[in-house]
């Protein structure tokens, strides 16, 4: 049938070569035999069906049966030996023997394994003299000599090809490259002179498939005895412990694929040999030997073939790389250099590149290079048109932005540049690319117009399957076929590209030193920026605080005295937007920590029902004064207590609850909660969600993104109608992030919104949580019994509101304007308590407190920081040794809660803390076993350590509870009050408190140490 050439509108799937399963064919070829055995009974599971030719007994009678029914007693000792070794080729090949009467009793043998089982092959072993006239190993030790004295590569190829042809007889022996894109060529050949020459032929990719190529990696010889031999079945066809067809991919006898027997045919080739050659563990080509009659190698010699293509595998590469040396000791001198200059700091790489363009060509034997660094445009050598140019990098960027591209034929992906094959047919890009800017170097080559000479034509015949299907056939047909090939440059070698991408990874190196120097000096810069903002808007919070704390406090005092309802309003309405005033800068100074990194969670065990609870009482009579309903529900799934951080829940839960009554007219508020308790880590986990949903005006759906900004307000969200500052929801969202949540919006205009927050990893706490109610304080100052107070501050508007609370009191009250004035009033009067302003001039706050602790008549007089700073560092060295810090803007309720620590009440003779304030210092004699309590508590430090950091609540009250023992039981009172200081901080739940009280304990630690 001649072959025939097909048209198609669509492409053939031609791969049927590529599909075929040859590595199990399920037949062998017929000079040797094949069994599969287990290891243990040495039982046999397959054998070949010409077993009868071999060994005298069918095959199907052979299966079940041991080996040693067949060999000698000690070849099964050695197979019984062999088994257990792991590399088996070393014991191959082996001779063997029969002990039953059989056609021939002494065989090759060689053995491996697979899936499971062991294969054993066996082939006449032949007693007739071998013909050369010097033993096999001196002829082998000659050829290794002879392919060893050559001075190139190329001479090594043919030194090799002719011993190989010495050695085995065949009629032609060659050496088989692949190149690059998978084709093969003739390097060198030995034959008999009557035949035509081979050498120089190309062969397409497809005349050895994928599979095939597989194969000769794993398996480095392969003989075929007659190509038109008949195959033998393999019975049973399925291995019976797999249930899967016998992998033959290390056999020797394994059969020969009928496409490539077809192909050896239409050649006139009668037996082959084939020696892979390897090179980094890759298929580099083969010595391929062909025979015009069948022809049989015994396994000796092929295993001599082997070991010469295993030299080789190592010798010419050897040589190859030596030649090649000169260029890379070219191009690692170039690379020095480049590494040399861009060392320098700091690293200028558009400089260097600029400074470099004969060297880079020369880099990788290009003609033509195009540098593009971010948007400047640089070019040497022979190019295209600097518009062209831009064009294709513009393409590259859009098409192959990767570290590394190479073609020889450009125009056949990129037509616009076919105008200009002469100049540029193969480019070779690296590439650099970062958010901030990018470096392109491209290399280009002529073209170079060169003639190939095929073995045939190279496009296989298409046929027409039985099926239907179009499949590829092998030629007919091996006559010189030339082909002209133009468009395409020389092909870049592997070390042209190694070199080419060395040279892009000392520029990504450059490039990250530059970036990670304007990164750090970016992030200097932002941190001094962040400090800046911080200190300006602490000092505007305090400026802001100072006045506010006049304006609020007299607000407050008035409260009581204004009774005619107009006044009233007005007073209402000025507190209310001094109130509002104050919101907005806590807003504004959390959402700075938040966004500069500095915002701390502090997590404790919370009883989640009991803050909904709470919540919901203290806006129920705003709902109500709206006419609105609002609403709780919570799943019995939700567990009674989670360690949350608690402060930051209610704030986010006030943010929403107080926004959803703003914007809703009628209907109701509800809060929804859901949870899922599931285990990870044997530690109990709950997925809970929180939603709080309304049936106000709602929000936009362009619009329902951009109300998470800070300062943006929804259209019909009118500030002058419903207030607020645009800052609640973006604290709220990134205080759920925070705290490991997600925050999603459900909302339609006019219908209403829902704000749902998911946390899907909460911890539940186990510890026991009182229920406790929101109790309102007492604010009469006259609780207190007749007590002197000590004031001061610079602002004579803060000291009037303190006469203005204390006004129609029994206490008496001293009031002072500068920090010297404050020392000498308290050393002559020693008043009861003294609140000092921290921020003063001249003399500040801890200049007077540092004057009054050392001095014996005001050493132990409670103390108040009073202070509109927002800064903790402004005082956190003190907080420990004063009562406590008051922040402005002080209400009365905030001065009587403080002043209920340490002034005796007038309704209880108990024990007061003030007795223990001023109580004198203690003496070595007062701590008992002072050196066995400083023991315990520096084993307490590690303890610390892992608490300053965790806060938990309960590990928080075991250190307090610790302490508390400690101090009782060695009577050292500094101790007590530390624990209770940390007490009292607990059961009012002050985790703004709590962590500063935590840092002071090494402090604690020294006073006690002191006191030696």
């Amino acid at each position: 049938m001649p072959d025939i050439n097909f048209e198609y509108c669509e492409p053939i799937d031609l791969t049927n070569c590529d599909r075929e399963p040859i590595h199990i064919p399920g037949q062998i070829q017929p000079h040797g035999v094949l069994l599969t055995f287990q290891e243990l009974e040495l039982k046999i599971l397959q054998a070949s069906e010409n077993t009868i030719n071999f060994l005298g007994i069918e095959a199907e009678s052979l299966l079940g049966k041991t080996l040693n029914e067949i060999f000698v007693h000690a070849d099964i000792e050695f197979l019984t030996q062999i088994v257990s070794e792991i590399d088996l080729d070393y014991f191959n090949p082996f001779e063997i023997h029969t002990k039953i009467p059989s056609p021939h009793s002494q065989f090759e043998g060689v053995i491996h394994r697979i899936d499971s089982v062991f294969c054993l092959e066996l082939e006449i072993k032949s007693n007739s003299q071998r013909s050369y006239p010097l033993s096999f190993y001196h002829l082998l030790k000659a050829s290794v000599k002879n392919i060893v004295n050559v001075a190139s590569f190329q001479e090594s190829t043919e030194q090799l090809v002719w011993e190989i042809y010495k050695l085995t007889g065949y009629d032609r022996v060659m050496i088989y490259q692949f190149e690059d894109d998978g084709n093969g060529v003739i390097i060198a050949e030995a034959k008999k002179e009557i035949l035509e020459s081979y050498l120089g032929l190309h062969y397409p990719a497809s005349d050895i498939p994928l599979q095939a190529r597989k194969l000769y990696s794993l398996n480095w010889l392969r003989l075929i005895v007659d190509i038109n031999y008949k195959p033998v079945d393999i019975v049973p066809v399925l291995n019976p412990l797999t249930n899967e067809p016998l992998d033959l991919s290390h056999s020797v006898l394994r059969s020969v694929s009928p496409i490539h027997v077809e192909y050896l045919q239409n050649m006139g080739v009668a037996a082959s040999l084939c020696i892979s050659l390897i090179k980094d563990e890759q298929l580099w080509g083969m010595i391929v030997c062909h025979h015009y009659e069948p022809k049989y190698v015994n396994y000796e010699t092929r295993k001599a073939c082997e070991f010469l293509g295993q030299f080789m595998s190592i010798e010419l590469f050897k040589k190859h790389y030596k030649e090649s040396e000169y260029y890379q000791d070219k191009v690692r001198e170039l690379q020095k250099d480049f590494k040399k200059s861009l060392s320098k700091q700091p690293p200028n790489i558009n400089a260097f590149l600029q400074n470099n363009g004969e060297r880079l060509l020369s880099l990788v034997n290009a003609s033509g290079i195009l540098i593009a660094l971010e948007d400047e445009l640089i070019i040497f050598g022979n190019t295209p048109p600097t518009d062209s140019v831009k064009k294709l990098l513009n393409w590259l960027k859009l098409n192959h932005q990767v570290e590394l591209f190479q073609t020889s034929n450009i125009s056949e992906i990129y037509p616009e540049f076919s105008l200009y094959q002469e100049v540029a047919s193969g480019i070779l890009v690296i590439s650099i690319f970062s958010l901030n800017t990018s470096y392109q170097i491209v290399w280009i080559r002529p073209e170079r117009t060169q003639t190939v000479t095929w073995a045939g034509n190279p496009n296989k015949p298409v046929i027409l399957a039985e099926d239907g299907t179009m499949q590829l056939s092998p030629r007919r047909s091996f006559e010189a076929w030339k082909e002209t090939i133009k468009g395409c440059s020389l092909p870049w070698k592997k070390i042209e590209l190694d070199a080419a991408l060395e040279l892009r990874n000392i520029l990504m190196l450059t490039a990250l030193q530059s970036s990670q120097s304007a990164l750090e000096q970016a992030a200097q810069r932002a941190e001094i920026a962040n400090q800046a903002k911080t200190e300006f808007l602490a000092n505007m919070s305090h400026e802001i605080r100072t006045p506010m704390n006049a304006i609020l406090g007299f607000c407050d005092l008035l409260q009581g005295l204004v009774t005619e309802p107009r006044q009233r309003s007005y007073l209402e309405l000025i507190a209310a937007s001094g109130q509002s005033l104050l919101d907005l800068i806590n807003d504004i100074l959390d959402l700075s920590k938040i966004e500069a990194g500095k915002f701390q969670l502090h997590y404790e065990p919370l009883n989640l029902r009991q803050l909904i609870a709470e919540i919901q009482q203290i806006f129920t009579h705003r709902a109500k004064e709206k006419g609105l309903s609002l609403i709780s529900q919570i799943d019995q799934t939700v567990p009674q207590g989670i360690y949350f951080d608690s402060i930051r829940l209610r704030q986010i839960l006030f943010n929403v609850l107080g926004n959803a009554i703003k914007f809703t007219e009628q209907g109701f508020i509800q809060i929804s909660i859901r949870a899922q308790v599931y285990t990870k880590e044997n530690i109990p986990k709950v997925w809970l969600e929180i939603a709080i949903t309304d049936t106000g005006i709602g929000i936009a759906k362009d619009q329902q993104d951009d109300i998470f900004e800070a300062f943006v307000q929804s259209e019909g969200q009118s500030t002058r109608k419903y207030g607020g500052t645009g800052l609640g929801l973006a604290i709220t969202r990134r205080l759920t992030t925070l705290l490991g949540g997600t925050l999603m919006l459900q909302s339609q205009l006019g219908q209403g919104s829902s704000f749902i927050f998911v946390f899907p990893e909460i911890e539940v706490s186990d510890a026991l949580l009182d229920s406790e109610t929101v109790s309102l304080v007492d604010e009469d100052l006259n609780q207190f019994e007749n007590s002197t107070i000590l004031a001061v501050d610079d602002v004579y508007s803060n000291l009037q509101l303190i006469q203005g609370y204390f006004e129609g009191t029994q206490h008496r009250l001293l009031l002072v304007q500068d920090g010297q004035s404050a020392i000498q009033v308290a050393q002559a009067e020693q008043p009861d308590v003294i609140l000092l302003d921290w921020r003063m001039p001249n003399l500040d706050g801890r200049g007077v407190f540092n004057a009054l602790k050392q001095h014996d008549k005001t050493q132990n007089i409670p103390i108040f920081i009073v202070t509109a700073s927002v800064l903790r560092q402004d005082y956190l060295d003190v907080q420990l040794l004063c009562q406590g810090v008051l922040h402005k803007p002080i209400n009365r309720a905030q001065l009587v809660s403080a002043l209920k620590n340490v002034l005796p009440s007038t309704t209880s003779q108990s024990t007061t803390t003030s007795e223990t304030a001023i109580s004198q210092p203690q003496t070595t004699q007062d701590i008992e076993n002072l050196p066995q309590l400083l023991e315990k508590l520096n084993q307490e430090k590690t303890v610390w350590q892992k608490l300053k950091i965790t806060l938990k609540r309960r590990e928080v009250q075991a250190f307090y509870e610790r302490l508390q023992a400690y101090g009782a039981e060695h009577q050292c009172q500094i101790l007590l009050d530390y624990a209770q200081e940390l007490s009292a901080e607990i059961e009012a739940f002050d985790w703004q408190k709590i962590p500063e009280t935590i840092d002071q304990f090494p402090t604690i630690l020294k006073q006690i140490e002191i006191q030696k």
